[in-house]
């Protein structure tokens, strides 16, 4: 288990997790989308007694420490979920991959550093997924034809992003 005093990036005020996580423990049962009943607005009201599911999450922001402030979830309008378990074949050797859940909007998509930093991450072979509040799709054959081209790199993250869009309207929700 990653202890938090490791970690270089800090939450600060950003609460996104407390309502875009989708829960189901013994301790916590809140579906993505429902602020949590213990946010505060820039926290949470139980932090020292928070539910070990809490305890154990840390989104990408806060583990990967070469992502500057403009990352933090608030702030860039992207929630980045750690994905360990069921990696494609072709992508276990990286041991994670990362699903990026697009809450802020076109804006979100088309912000400097968005496309830039998914598509060194396929160049990498790392698992990158995409969702919009909805289920995640893994994007890397999508992304593959563009690493050398930024803007069509970009262009195709946000045609991926308005297929979710699309979808979830059609009733193609999360689980």
């Amino acid at each position: 288990m990653i202890e938090e005093s490791a970690l270089q990036n800090s939450c600060g005020t950003c609460v996104v997790c407390c309502q875009w996580l989708d829960i189901e423990s013994e301790e916590l049962s809140k579906k993505a989308g429902i602020l949590c009943v213990h946010c505060v607005g820039n926290g949470c009201g139980i932090y020292e007694t928070r539910p070990q599911v809490c305890r154990g999450f840390f989104c990408g922001y806060r583990l990967i420490s070469q992502l500057g402030e403009e990352w933090r979830p608030d702030r860039s309008g992207v929630l980045i979920q750690p994905v360990e378990k069921n990696l494609p074949p072709q992508y276990s050797g990286a041991q994670i991959g990362f699903n990026f859940v697009v809450l802020g909007g076109d804006a979100a998509v088309l912000r400097l550093g968005f496309a830039d930093y998914l598509v060194t991450l396929v160049k990498r072979n790392v698992a990158v997924y995409l969702s919009a509040d909805s289920p995640k799709t893994l994007i890397n054959e999508h992304l593959r034809p563009y690493v050398n081209d930024l803007a069509a790199a970009t262009q195709m993250l946000l045609h991926l992003y308005h297929l979710h869009l699309e979808a979830k309207e059609k009733g193609w929700v999360p689980k």
